[in-house]
């Protein structure tokens, strides 16, 4: 290594003349707490990360461990063990901090390309590998999620190592879990079944499966609660000004223009202002749980409900209310949409309509996303997809098999009765099919939700109003 002092800062390099490369750093470089750039040097470029420490524990890490030193150290152990990552070039010291230099990549996020199923069973084969050297070699990560791994070509690279630790003999089947957990949580619920089969096949331990699936529930759980625990706080998303909470960049969305009143019942009221819906409840309990789910949205950056404005609590004077986005406009209710559009969709239309609603709805529920109140009213549609409405009727867990038959049923009975057979079975099958139930499965599922709904009335809000048809009408 070539230890080179320059403007106060120490550079070690393996390549005296990385000196050039850094010469020219400008300080408007050095201002966040994490900073990146690249420099020419050769024939490519060399990635420059800066960590930026502050107050007394900032000192003291950087003059004991520093963060630029330890990712460098990281990288060449990595490196001896045959593990792709950005070749480490060399690291430098401040006062202020600690820079990182590796060679450039040009490399894309994994995430970026885990939704194509085409290219998936190839990425989890790599991802396998790369976990697999993870374990025999005893390394910890502590931050391996799906953007901290880069792809080229057919090679993956692990980056952001600050964090990680070589443990060797300390490396425990807690450790192992920790890596597959924070890697596997950002998509395995997406996962198909023979996927999933595959991964663990190329991992070499099939058995490990069940208690990763346990750990992930345990884990996405755990995060989706402290998220809402934190929903009436300032936090990264959130800003809490007096009695209200707005969500980031949106404290300017809310003047208070009203226009009507939409809806008013025992439980809320909606009224419309000129840049947005309020939606005032009677009960405060269920004002908390729906912001605590809009929140649990906003972090999860799914836009599968109305847009959050901000929240405004209650008191002994007036009741709390959530202002969100307004989507007159740009659709209706699924109940109105079909009773206005069923008849002249044609069959092709009508086939594509029942695939994206199947997407939408399959997709929540292998992300664990629940609606309790799934009649048609509560589901809006857009012209670029679906939206959940009363967030408040929202969970958060893994659906059961009670669970589908209620959805179904709920549907099956709130929607208009002209809808035909076929297409109700068309959209079973497609909703069941992506969830990967098993045909037996599948089979009694559908029986049980014709048997519950046969006799019963069905209730919609028709492009007239409200309508109650009977399955024998002719």
């Amino acid at each position: 290594m070539k230890t080179i002092k320059h403007n106060g800062e120490a550079w070690f390099f393996d390549d005296e003349r990385l000196v050039d490369a850094v010469t020219n750093l400008g300080a408007d470089q050095k201002d966040d707490r994490r900073t990146y750039c690249t420099v020419p040097f050769g024939d490519g470029r060399i990635f420059v990360k800066f960590f930026r420490e502050k107050g007394i524990l900032g000192f003291v890490r950087n003059w004991v461990n520093p963060r630029g030193r330890r990712e460098f150290l990281v990288g060449k152990s990595l490196e001896s063990f045959a593990v792709t990552t950005p070749q480490p070039r060399g690291y430098g010291l401040s006062r202020t901090g600690s820079f990182v230099l590796q060679e450039w990549v040009d490399a894309q996020p994994l995430w970026s390309f885990m939704s194509d199923p085409v290219l998936r069973p190839r990425l989890l084969k790599g991802l396998a590998h790369l976990l697999l050297q993870l374990r025999e070699h005893r390394v910890l990560h502590n931050d391996l999620h799906l953007g901290n791994v880069l792809i080229e070509g057919d090679r993956l690279y692990l980056i952001d190592l600050h964090k990680t630790r070589i443990k060797g003999r300390l490396f425990s089947e807690a450790d192992e879990m920790k890596n597959l957990c924070h890697i596997m949580g950002d998509f395995y619920q997406e996962m198909g079944e023979d996927e999933k089969e595959m991964f663990f096949l190329f991992y070499g331990k099939p058995a490990i499966r069940s208690i990763l699936e346990k750990e992930l529930v345990a884990q996405r759980a755990e995060w989706i609660e402290r998220k809402k625990g934190r929903a009436f706080s300032t936090t990264s998303k959130l800003t809490r000004i007096g009695r209200r909470v707005y969500v980031e960049g949106a404290k300017n969305n809310a003047e208070e223009v009203l226009i009507e009143c939409i809806k008013n019942d025992r439980k809320v009221r909606v009224e419309r202002y000129n840049d947005h819906i309020r939606k005032i409840y009677r009960n405060n309990r269920r004002l908390k749980k729906a912001w605590r789910n809009h929140v649990a949205i906003e972090y999860l950056l799914l836009p599968v409900v109305p847009k959050p404005f901000y929240v405004q609590e209650g008191s002994l004077f007036d009741s709390g209310f959530i202002a969100m986005e307004d989507l007159q406009g740009r659709g209706e209710e699924l109940d109105r949409y079909l009773d206005r559009h069923y008849d002249t969709m044609g069959s092709q239309k009508t086939n594509r309509f029942i695939e994206l609603l199947a997407d939408f709805l399959s997709m929540l529920l292998r992300k664990g996303i629940l609606h309790r109140d799934m009649k048609a009213c509560n589901l809006f549609v857009l012209e670029d997809g679906f939206r959940f409405l009363d967030v408040e009727d929202i969970i958060f867990r893994p659906y059961s098999e009670e669970d589908l038959r209620n959805m179904f049923c709920q549907l099956n009975l709130s929607v208009p009765r002209r809808i035909r057979f076929s297409h109700r079975a068309r959209f079973f099958l497609n909703v069941t099919g992506r969830l990967g139930i098993e045909k037996s499965k599948r089979t009694r599922l559908f029986r049980d939700v014709v048997k519950a709904t046969i006799g019963e009335a069905i209730v919609y809000e028709g492009v007239d109003g409200l309508r109650k048809e009977s399955w024998t009408e002719t």
